[in-house]
């Protein structure tokens, strides 16, 4: 960041005495971007002002347009969101000018999150559906597919379960053509866990399956342990309890391979509750040291999936964990 800061200082010094404003304006676009990487917000503020006060000599539209873009993106850092609205707009009607359709939607859609952040949904879906648009009158099926997920995004957080369904169903089906991987099985992913809230068992599994695919595809095993987590779920709800168990203890040893040790936990707290359901106490006796043994390790309290089962299992049998729940009162 040094460097770039000191390059860009050096440009704009020399773009401001030979007189070239519009290299003037990039160079402090660039410083103030700079500045925002590193969250000197009120650096950054003054050089996108500073850009802003030269614009009126450049008479450019994109360069107009990249600088209010800027602004929008630091005011909504900083949660200024009517500021930033309003930099959104002027930054839409300046690619208009310059006819850059992709920057429009690309500013459309991130304005869809600003509204879609402050819960004003309809004006949300409409900036998005115009950025889908103008990426569907490009033939931009990489932008398109994130239109569609943004669209996901806004329509489950009004409940609209099967609006939110449709648009991720488009979105997978272009990322399956693009050739996005990553991206891809994560929304596979999406469409199973959606599926399974929706009780819409066949489908979910098949989603779930598809993503694991792709996952061990690209040796991606911490998406494998989020897949194989959920559809430990999905069996649960099915009482497919053998399954269940089986993809909750290849969840956690994935989770435990990547070090994540929230999804660990999780995945051995599940394991615990299959097990019991199953009435194999002694391994859910097992698991449940394990887990009083990560949690005490962790300086955290005893989750409540953990607690439940450790009561009901001392109902069937005493057995001395005292050293641990001494350390669990001291968590």
């Amino acid at each position: 960041h040094g460097e770039a800061e000191k390059a860009f200082m050096e440009a704009h010094e020399i773009h401001t005495r030979i007189g070239d404003h519009m290299g003037a304006v990039n160079a402090l676009n660039g410083l103030g971007n700079t500045y925002r990487a590193q969250s000197r917000n009120g650096e950054a503020e003054k050089a996108f002002s500073d850009a802003y006060n030269i614009l009126p000599l450049v008479g450019d539209p994109l360069t107009s347009g990249n600088t209010f873009r800027s602004l929008g993106m630091l005011h909504q850092d900083q949660c200024r969101y009517d500021e930033a609205e309003v930099s959104y707009r002027q930054a839409v009607a300046a690619y208009d000018r310059a006819d850059d359709a992709v920057s429009k939607s690309r500013t459309l859609s991130t304005l869809g999150r600003l509204y879609h952040a402050q819960d004003r949904y309809l004006e949300a879906e409409e900036a998005v559906a115009e950025a889908l648009g103008i990426r569907i009158s490009l033939g931009d099926e990489e932008g398109q597919a994130v239109a569609y997920l943004v669209l996901a995004d806004i329509f489950e957080s009004q409940s609209k379960h099967a609006e939110g369904i449709a648009a991720l169903i488009q979105a997978e089906a272009t990322l399956a053509r693009t050739g996005q991987d990553a991206v891809h099985a994560a929304t596979l992913h999406r469409l199973g866990k959606t599926h399974t809230e929706q009780g819409m068992y066949a489908e979910a599994e098949e989603y779930y399956r598809h993503a694991q695919a792709i996952f061990s595809s690209v040796e991606d095993v911490h998406g494998e342990a989020r897949v194989l987590f959920g559809l430990g779920v999905l069996y649960n709800r099915q009482d497919r309890r053998g399954e269940a168990e089986e993809c909750f203890a290849q969840a956690r040893v994935a989770f435990a391979i990547v070090a994540d040790e929230d999804g660990e936990a999780k995945a051995l707290d599940k394991l615990m509750g299959a097990y019991a359901l199953q009435g194999k106490f002694g391994d859910a006796k097992v698991a449940c040291m394990e887990a009083c043994e990560m949690y005490a390790q962790r300086g955290q309290p005893m989750s409540e999936v953990c607690a439940i089962v450790w009561e009901r299992l001392q109902r069937l049998e005493e057995h001395p964990l005292g050293s641990l729940l001494a350390r669990f009162s001291e968590s």
